[in-house]
Protein backbone atom coordinates (compact mmCIF):
# COMPACT_ATOMS: atom_id res chain seq x y z
CA UNK A 1 0.00 0.00 0.00
CA UNK A 2 2.99 2.30 0.78
CA UNK A 3 4.17 2.24 -2.82
CA UNK A 4 0.80 3.51 -3.79
CA UNK A 5 0.68 6.24 -1.68
CA UNK A 6 3.75 7.18 -3.44
CA UNK A 7 2.54 7.35 -6.95
CA UNK A 8 -0.81 9.38 -5.73
CA UNK A 9 1.50 11.85 -4.27
CA UNK A 10 4.08 12.60 -7.34
CA UNK A 11 0.87 12.53 -9.54
CA UNK A 12 -0.28 14.96 -7.08
CA UNK A 13 2.63 17.18 -7.64
CA UNK A 14 2.58 16.35 -11.70
CA UNK A 15 -0.83 18.17 -11.69
CA UNK A 16 -3.00 14.71 -11.91
CA UNK A 17 -3.05 11.64 -9.66
CA UNK A 18 -1.00 8.65 -9.84
CA UNK A 19 -3.86 6.37 -10.61
CA UNK A 20 -2.73 2.87 -10.21
CA UNK A 21 -4.48 -0.28 -11.85
CA UNK A 22 -4.38 -3.73 -11.00
CA UNK A 23 -1.57 -6.29 -11.29
CA UNK A 24 -1.72 -7.47 -15.64
CA UNK A 25 -2.69 -11.21 -16.33
CA UNK A 26 -2.67 -12.57 -19.82
CA UNK A 27 -5.84 -11.71 -21.87
CA UNK A 28 -8.62 -14.50 -22.06
CA UNK A 29 -10.24 -15.02 -25.78
CA UNK A 30 -13.72 -15.90 -25.35
CA UNK A 31 -14.32 -18.52 -27.39
CA UNK A 32 -17.19 -18.09 -29.93
CA UNK A 33 -20.48 -19.95 -30.07
CA UNK A 34 -21.56 -22.97 -32.04
CA UNK A 35 -23.81 -20.46 -34.51
CA UNK A 36 -21.23 -18.30 -35.35
CA UNK A 37 -22.41 -15.58 -33.74
CA UNK A 38 -19.95 -13.16 -31.31
CA UNK A 39 -19.37 -14.57 -27.86
CA UNK A 40 -19.91 -11.60 -25.61
CA UNK A 41 -17.02 -10.98 -23.37
CA UNK A 42 -15.90 -12.07 -19.97
CA UNK A 43 -16.00 -9.81 -16.67
CA UNK A 44 -12.33 -11.28 -16.46
CA UNK A 45 -11.29 -10.18 -19.97
CA UNK A 46 -13.30 -6.57 -19.57
CA UNK A 47 -10.65 -6.30 -16.67
CA UNK A 48 -8.07 -7.02 -18.23
CA UNK A 49 -8.63 -4.79 -21.77
CA UNK A 50 -9.93 -2.00 -19.61
CA UNK A 51 -6.37 -2.06 -17.71
CA UNK A 52 -4.52 -2.20 -20.34
CA UNK A 53 -6.95 0.78 -22.64
CA UNK A 54 -6.02 3.12 -19.67
CA UNK A 55 -2.66 2.23 -19.70
CA UNK A 56 -2.42 3.15 -23.51
CA UNK A 57 -3.71 6.46 -22.30
CA UNK A 58 -7.35 5.78 -23.95
CA UNK A 59 -9.61 6.55 -20.81
CA UNK A 60 -12.55 7.18 -23.01
CA UNK A 61 -12.37 2.79 -24.24
CA UNK A 62 -11.08 2.31 -20.72
CA UNK A 63 -14.22 3.77 -18.95
CA UNK A 64 -16.55 1.61 -21.55
CA UNK A 65 -14.92 -1.35 -20.54
CA UNK A 66 -14.96 -1.21 -16.84
CA UNK A 67 -19.19 0.29 -17.86
CA UNK A 68 -19.92 -3.10 -19.42
CA UNK A 69 -18.09 -5.18 -16.51
CA UNK A 70 -21.13 -2.66 -14.07
CA UNK A 71 -23.83 -3.42 -16.27
CA UNK A 72 -22.92 -7.49 -16.57
CA UNK A 73 -23.77 -7.26 -12.56
CA UNK A 74 -20.21 -6.91 -11.19
CA UNK A 75 -19.73 -4.53 -8.13
CA UNK A 76 -16.74 -4.65 -6.25
CA UNK A 77 -14.51 -1.65 -4.70
CA UNK A 78 -11.72 -2.24 -7.01
CA UNK A 79 -13.72 -1.76 -10.15
CA UNK A 80 -15.19 1.72 -8.62
CA UNK A 81 -11.55 2.69 -8.19
CA UNK A 82 -10.22 1.97 -11.22
CA UNK A 83 -13.37 3.58 -13.20
CA UNK A 84 -13.12 6.67 -11.02
CA UNK A 85 -9.34 6.69 -12.20
CA UNK A 86 -10.60 6.55 -15.69
CA UNK A 87 -13.13 8.83 -15.45
CA UNK A 88 -10.81 11.15 -13.60
CA UNK A 89 -8.59 11.51 -16.63
CA UNK A 90 -11.15 11.58 -19.46
CA UNK A 91 -12.33 15.03 -17.87
CA UNK A 92 -15.63 13.91 -16.21
CA UNK A 93 -15.09 15.13 -12.78
CA UNK A 94 -18.23 14.62 -11.34
CA UNK A 95 -18.82 10.41 -12.49
CA UNK A 96 -15.27 10.39 -10.84
CA UNK A 97 -16.26 11.02 -7.71
CA UNK A 98 -19.35 9.27 -6.97
CA UNK A 99 -17.40 6.24 -8.54
CA UNK A 100 -14.60 6.68 -5.75
CA UNK A 101 -17.37 7.01 -3.40
CA UNK A 102 -18.51 4.23 -4.43
CA UNK A 103 -15.19 2.06 -3.64
CA UNK A 104 -15.00 3.37 -0.49
CA UNK A 105 -18.72 2.25 0.53
CA UNK A 106 -17.31 -1.60 -0.09
CA UNK A 107 -13.49 -0.31 0.89
CA UNK A 108 -13.86 1.97 3.56
CA UNK A 109 -10.42 1.91 4.32
CA UNK A 110 -8.43 1.76 1.25
CA UNK A 111 -5.81 4.70 1.22
CA UNK A 112 -5.85 4.70 -2.24
CA UNK A 113 -9.17 5.54 -3.19
CA UNK A 114 -9.24 7.73 -0.26
CA UNK A 115 -6.67 9.67 -1.36
CA UNK A 116 -7.54 10.18 -4.88
CA UNK A 117 -11.00 11.05 -4.08
CA UNK A 118 -9.76 13.51 -1.68
CA UNK A 119 -7.26 14.97 -4.86
CA UNK A 120 -10.97 15.19 -7.20
CA UNK A 121 -12.63 16.87 -4.58
CA UNK A 122 -10.02 20.03 -4.90
CA UNK A 123 -10.82 20.36 -8.58
CA UNK A 124 -14.75 21.19 -7.68
CA UNK A 125 -14.79 24.43 -8.39
CA UNK A 126 -17.84 25.37 -5.39
CA UNK A 127 -16.72 25.35 -2.27
CA UNK A 128 -19.55 23.18 -0.62
CA UNK A 129 -18.29 20.52 2.07
CA UNK A 130 -19.22 17.00 0.73
CA UNK A 131 -21.86 15.47 2.89
CA UNK A 132 -20.55 13.48 5.69
CA UNK A 133 -21.21 12.70 9.22
CA UNK A 134 -19.27 14.82 12.20
CA UNK A 135 -15.73 13.48 13.53
CA UNK A 136 -17.24 12.62 16.44
CA UNK A 137 -19.73 10.29 15.74
CA UNK A 138 -17.82 8.61 12.96
CA UNK A 139 -15.43 7.98 15.94
CA UNK A 140 -17.75 7.02 18.50
CA UNK A 141 -19.06 4.74 16.10
CA UNK A 142 -16.36 3.73 14.40
CA UNK A 143 -17.33 0.08 13.61
CA UNK A 144 -20.30 2.02 11.26
CA UNK A 145 -17.92 3.89 9.51
CA UNK A 146 -14.70 2.05 9.19
CA UNK A 147 -16.63 -1.50 7.97
CA UNK A 148 -18.69 -2.03 4.97
CA UNK A 149 -21.92 -3.33 5.19
CA UNK A 150 -20.77 -6.97 4.58
CA UNK A 151 -18.38 -6.69 7.16
CA UNK A 152 -20.81 -5.84 9.72
CA UNK A 153 -23.21 -8.01 8.33
CA UNK A 154 -20.36 -11.59 8.75
CA UNK A 155 -19.60 -9.69 12.71
CA UNK A 156 -23.05 -10.06 13.48
CA UNK A 157 -23.53 -13.15 12.47
CA UNK A 158 -20.02 -13.99 14.41
CA UNK A 159 -20.86 -12.26 17.30
CA UNK A 160 -24.21 -13.98 17.40
CA UNK A 161 -23.02 -17.11 17.14
CA UNK A 162 -21.10 -16.81 19.76
CA UNK A 163 -23.43 -15.91 22.12
CA UNK A 164 -25.33 -18.69 21.47
CA UNK A 165 -22.15 -20.92 21.91
CA UNK A 166 -21.15 -19.48 25.04
CA UNK A 167 -24.98 -19.51 26.52
CA UNK A 168 -25.01 -23.41 25.44
CA UNK A 169 -21.53 -23.91 26.83
CA UNK A 170 -23.49 -22.10 30.17
CA UNK A 171 -26.20 -25.01 30.34
CA UNK A 172 -22.93 -26.50 32.13
CA UNK A 173 -21.42 -24.58 34.07
CA UNK A 174 -23.84 -22.04 34.71
CA UNK A 175 -21.93 -20.83 37.88
CA UNK A 176 -19.39 -19.68 35.24
CA UNK A 177 -17.91 -15.55 35.68
CA UNK A 178 -16.33 -15.69 32.81
CA UNK A 179 -18.73 -17.22 31.07
CA UNK A 180 -21.68 -15.17 32.30
CA UNK A 181 -19.90 -11.39 30.84
CA UNK A 182 -18.58 -13.46 28.01
CA UNK A 183 -22.40 -13.94 27.23
CA UNK A 184 -22.86 -10.10 27.71
CA UNK A 185 -20.12 -8.64 25.51
CA UNK A 186 -20.96 -10.52 22.97
CA UNK A 187 -24.78 -9.88 23.13
CA UNK A 188 -23.87 -5.77 23.12
CA UNK A 189 -21.57 -6.42 20.16
CA UNK A 190 -23.98 -8.44 18.38
CA UNK A 191 -26.34 -5.88 18.82
CA UNK A 192 -24.33 -2.78 17.62
CA UNK A 193 -23.42 -4.73 14.91
CA UNK A 194 -27.23 -5.32 14.24
CA UNK A 195 -28.32 -1.69 14.96
CA UNK A 196 -25.18 -0.51 12.42
CA UNK A 197 -26.97 -3.22 9.30
CA UNK A 198 -30.22 -1.58 10.32
CA UNK A 199 -29.00 2.11 10.23
CA UNK A 200 -27.07 1.36 7.02
CA UNK A 201 -30.38 0.07 5.18
CA UNK A 202 -32.79 2.43 6.74
CA UNK A 203 -31.05 6.21 7.39
CA UNK A 204 -28.40 6.25 4.73
CA UNK A 205 -29.07 9.25 2.95
CA UNK A 206 -28.60 9.31 -0.61
CA UNK A 207 -26.11 11.36 -2.32
CA UNK A 208 -26.06 12.99 -5.32
CA UNK A 209 -23.15 14.29 -7.22
CA UNK A 210 -23.41 17.19 -10.14
CA UNK A 211 -22.09 15.62 -13.62
CA UNK A 212 -22.30 18.62 -16.15
CA UNK A 213 -19.93 22.30 -15.82
CA UNK A 214 -22.75 23.56 -14.49
CA UNK A 215 -26.49 23.17 -13.70
CA UNK A 216 -29.70 25.10 -12.44
CA UNK A 217 -31.88 24.33 -9.40
CA UNK A 218 -35.08 25.21 -9.25
CA UNK A 219 -37.25 26.29 -6.84
CA UNK A 220 -40.10 23.59 -8.07
CA UNK A 221 -39.71 20.45 -10.34
CA UNK A 222 -39.93 22.26 -13.92
CA UNK A 223 -38.23 23.85 -15.88
CA UNK A 224 -40.30 26.99 -15.85
CA UNK A 225 -39.98 27.49 -12.01
CA UNK A 226 -37.38 30.20 -10.85
CA UNK A 227 -33.54 29.31 -10.80
CA UNK A 228 -32.60 29.67 -6.93
CA UNK A 229 -29.00 29.05 -7.26
CA UNK A 230 -26.26 27.15 -9.42
CA UNK A 231 -23.63 24.70 -8.79
CA UNK A 232 -20.92 22.67 -11.17
CA UNK A 233 -19.33 19.40 -11.39
CA UNK A 234 -18.20 17.89 -8.53
CA UNK A 235 -20.18 19.24 -6.28
CA UNK A 236 -21.48 16.69 -3.60
CA UNK A 237 -24.99 17.37 -2.28
CA UNK A 238 -27.63 15.01 -0.19
CA UNK A 239 -30.62 14.15 -2.04
CA UNK A 240 -33.90 15.19 0.36
CA UNK A 241 -36.98 13.92 -2.71
CA UNK A 242 -37.18 11.91 -5.84
CA UNK A 243 -38.83 12.06 -8.52
CA UNK A 244 -39.28 9.96 -12.05
CA UNK A 245 -37.38 12.96 -14.42
CA UNK A 246 -36.14 15.61 -10.88
CA UNK A 247 -34.40 15.68 -7.70
CA UNK A 248 -34.41 17.65 -4.81
CA UNK A 249 -31.01 18.17 -2.72
CA UNK A 250 -30.44 20.62 -0.26
CA UNK A 251 -27.24 22.03 0.90
CA UNK A 252 -24.99 22.15 3.85
CA UNK A 253 -26.70 25.29 5.00
CA UNK A 254 -30.29 24.47 4.50
CA UNK A 255 -30.75 25.70 1.06
CA UNK A 256 -32.91 23.65 -1.38
CA UNK A 257 -33.72 23.20 -5.14
CA UNK A 258 -34.49 21.09 -7.78
CA UNK A 259 -32.31 19.64 -10.78
CA UNK A 260 -33.22 17.19 -13.69
CA UNK A 261 -32.49 13.79 -12.85
CA UNK A 262 -29.68 13.59 -15.54
CA UNK A 263 -28.19 16.27 -14.33
CA UNK A 264 -27.06 14.02 -11.08
CA UNK A 265 -25.38 11.04 -10.51
CA UNK A 266 -27.06 9.26 -7.09
CA UNK A 267 -24.40 7.13 -4.80
CA UNK A 268 -25.75 5.07 -2.17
Amino acid sequence: MRWLAILVLVGAVAGVPALPQEEEVPVVTAVPPADGSPAAPEPAELWVNGNAAYEAGDFGRAVALYREMREMGVDNGHLHYNLGNAYLRAGELGRSIASYRRSLRLLPRDEDATANLTFARRSARDEIAPPEPPVLLRTVLFWHYSLAPVEVLRSAVLFGLGFWIVLAVRLYRPASEVLRWSAVCLLVVGLALAGSLVAHAAFSSPVAVVLPQEIDLHAAAGEGSVVRFQLHAGTEVRVVEQRPAWIRIELPDGERGWSRREYLEIVG
